[in-house]
C-alpha cells in the first residue's frame, strides 16, 4: 500500500475515533505529501488546524498509523497553501494516474462551475451553492460547536443539512422531527435532546436538552406537538450562526475567550467593542 492509500485507510478510522464535527473541521481533506523512513508529511488546510492536529490529536494519529504500518512512526503537519506545487501535481498527477491532481479544483471559488478534464474523463461542472451545498464556517466550527455542546452542534447539523433548497434564506423551513428519529442519527440518548428530571437532595430538578440550548441561544425554535408516543418536534435552525455574543463568549473556556479575542482581533475587529447583530 502507497502511502496516498495507507493515510486515506487512516482518515476512515479516524472518522470512527471522533466526532463527525472534528474530522469535517480538522482532518476531512487533509492529504498525505510525503512518506520517507517513517515519517508522514501531511497537508491540512490552515494554520488554525496545523496548530490544533499538533496539540490534540497528534498522539492519536501516530498510533493508528503505526498500528497499519507495523511500526513506529513520525507525523508532521504542514499548511496546503504553503506547499510549493510539484510538476506532477500540476500535471494533475503521474501518467497512469486516472484522478485529477491535488490542486486541480484549489482556489476555486463556490459560483465557478468546474471542469478538470483528465485522461479522458470530463467532471461535469457543478456549482455547489445551487445544488443546495452550504459550508460551515471555520468559525462557527472553531467557537460555536463548543458553546451548543456535542448534542446541539450535531442537531444543528442535520436539521440545516436537510434544508435541500438551492437557495438559502436566514432560516430553514420548518421541519418535523420525532426524537427517537433524530437521537438515532446525533447519535445519542432521546433525554439528552428534551432534557431529564433528576432527583437531588432538595428535590427534583429539569436538566435542559440540546432543544431548550439551542432556544436559548437564539439557534433554532422548536415547538413541541402532541403527547408521549406522537410526540413531535417542529424544528428550524439558522443557516449560518455569525458571531457570538459577549455572554456567549464569556461562557467559553478560558482559552477559547483568549482565541476568540485573537480571531476578532486578525479579522479587524475591535475585542472591547464588538457586538452582536442578529
Amino acid at each position: 500500500m502507497d502511502f496516498n492509500a495507507l493515510w486515506q485507510t487512516a482518515l476512515g478510522e479516524f472518522s470512527l475515533q471522533m466526532t463527525q464535527a472534528t474530522f469535517d473541521t480538522w482532518l476531512r481533506g487533509s492529504r498525505c505529501v510525503e512518506c520517507e523512513g517513517g515519517k508522514f508529511v501531511v497537508a491540512v488546510k490552515s494554520e488554525y488546524a496545523k496548530d490544533w492536529l499538533e496539540s490534540r490529536l497528534e498522539a492519536t494519529i501516530r498510533r493508528t498509523l503505526a498500528r497499519l504500518t507495523g511500526q513506529a512512526v513520525e507525523v508532521q503537519f504542514v499548511v496546503e497553501d504553503d506547499l510549493s506545487p510539484s510538476p506532477s501535481s500540476a500535471r494533475g498527477g503521474e501518467q497512469g494516474d486516472l484522478s485529477p491532481g491535488p490542486s486541480s479544483t484549489e482556489g476555486a471559488s463556490t459560483s465557478e462551475a468546474v471542469a478538470v478534464v483528465e485522461a479522458g474523463f470530463v467532471v461535469p461542472e457543478f456549482d455547489v451553492r445551487e445544488a443546495g451545498w452550504f459550508p460551515v464556517s471555520e468559525y462557527e466550527c472553531r467557537f460555536w460547536a463548543p458553546l451548543l455542546g456535542r448534542v446541539g452542534w450535531r442537531v444543528w447539523e442535520i436539521v440545516r443539512k436537510a434544508d435541500k433548497r438551492k437557495k438559502k434564506t436566514d432560516w430553514t423551513p420548518v421541519q418535523r422531527w420525532t426524537a427517537p428519529a433524530l437521537a438515532e442519527q446525533v447519535p445519542c440518548g432521546r433525554q439528552a435532546l428534551v432534557g431529564m428530571r433528576r432527583r437531588n437532595g432538595d428535590g427534583w430538578h429539569h436538566h435542559p436538552g440540546a432543544f431548550e440550548r439551542l432556544t436559548a441561544e437564539r439557534v433554532a425554535t422548536v415547538e413541541k406537538r402532541g403527547q408521549q408516543r406522537c410526540t413531535t418536534y417542529w424544528i428550524n435552525v439558522r443557516t449560518g450562526l455569525g458571531l457570538l455574543r459577549p455572554d456567549q463568549v464569556a461562557r467559553l473556556a478560558a482559552r477559547l475567550q483568549v482565541q476568540h479575542d485573537r480571531w476578532l482581533t486578525e479579522h479587524g475587529f475591535d475585542a472591547q467593542e464588538w457586538d452582536f447583530v442578529g
